[in-house]
């Protein structure tokens, strides 16, 4: 199943409501997708554990979900004792996640160490792109984060700089394998679009737009092929089962999260970094995934 056709249709439905809703009732709707959907793509990341770590499939539930929790905690006080080094630890390590899920299946036969300094450019690309066209409310998040201003003027040249090496290493891949040349086109064209709903949408409505639809749903495509072999009605309803009580009470949690944060000026940077502390864990679980996928 082509997942992407349905991404780029919803994609253009997005700008349909960037014109038609206001900013601030986008706003809600961006947060809304992002601590809900996009949350539900790492509620089965228990599942893959025990189906993925050899030495974790007999463990209980119990010491999984502890195990699991140990990491995000683990990374939360990072953020609280180290934020600056925390938050460019999840910018690299998000930006290679975004990348790998993005280009798992169609590099899935290429060169590994290529392959991983691939996936990290092109996530870079990305959250540049996002972050170039929303400089001023980034830096201003950036500053509640770890407490002092980075001036990003940057940007620019950093977006040609990983332009030019992705360019590079593309070149490689068009001459070496037929599923990349065979995909180029098409992956232009999803770039293509991607930079516009950047350009046009508000940050949180660029995010959300990214990570539910771009990442979250390739992503729940993938492990739901994983765990049980194959994407139909019968098998995304055992996904939804698995995954309803761990998804239920994140949700309920970051609904606690928004209604005592929600008037705070702190409240992009709190969610940036509780964001980020589940994150650490998951976009762990999903790389072994795809290494047994790909047989390693």
């Amino acid at each position: 199943m082509n997942i992407y056709k349905y991404i780029i249709v919803l994609s253009f439905l997005s700008l349909w409501l960037n014109s038609y809703i206001p900013s601030n009732g986008l706003y809600l709707l961006g947060l809304f997708l992002i601590l809900s959907f996009g949350i539900l793509h790492g509620a089965n990341d228990i599942v893959i554990i025990s189906k993925t770590f050899k030495k974790l499939k007999n463990k209980s539930l119990a010491f999984l979900i502890i195990f699991y929790l140990t990491f995000v905690l683990s990374f939360a006080m990072f953020f609280i004792y180290l934020p600056d080094f925390a938050l460019l630890f999840f910018i690299f390590l998000s930006a290679y996640h975004f990348g790998e899920q993005h280009w798992n299946e169609i590099l899935l036969k290429s060169h590994n160490l290529i392959n991983a300094i691939f996936f990290l450019f092109y996530g870079s690309l990305i959250f540049t792109l996002i972050f170039y066209f929303h400089q001023t409310e980034v830096e201003g998040i950036i500053k509640e984060i770890i407490g002092y201003s980075i001036d990003l003027n940057f940007l620019q040249n950093l977006l040609v700089a990983l332009g030019l090496a992705i360019a590079l290493i593309s070149i490689y891949y068009y001459r070496t394998l037929k599923t990349f040349k065979s995909q180029l086109a098409e992956q232009i064209l999803y770039l293509l679009v991607l930079t516009i709903i950047f350009r046009v949408s508000d940050l949180i409505w660029s995010f959300a737009i990214y990570f539910v639809l771009w990442h979250s749903l390739p992503s729940l495509n993938d492990q739901i092929k994983y765990i049980h072999g194959e994407v139909n009605t019968s098998s995304i309803i055992l996904y939804f089962k698995t995954s309803f009580w761990y998804w239920l009470v994140s949700v309920i949690g970051l609904g606690l999260f928004f209604w005592l944060f929600k008037d705070a000026k702190i409240f992009e940077a709190l969610l940036f970094s509780f964001i980020a502390a589940i994150t650490f864990p998951h976009v762990m679980v999903i790389a072994k995934m795809f290494l047994k996928k790909s047989g390693h």
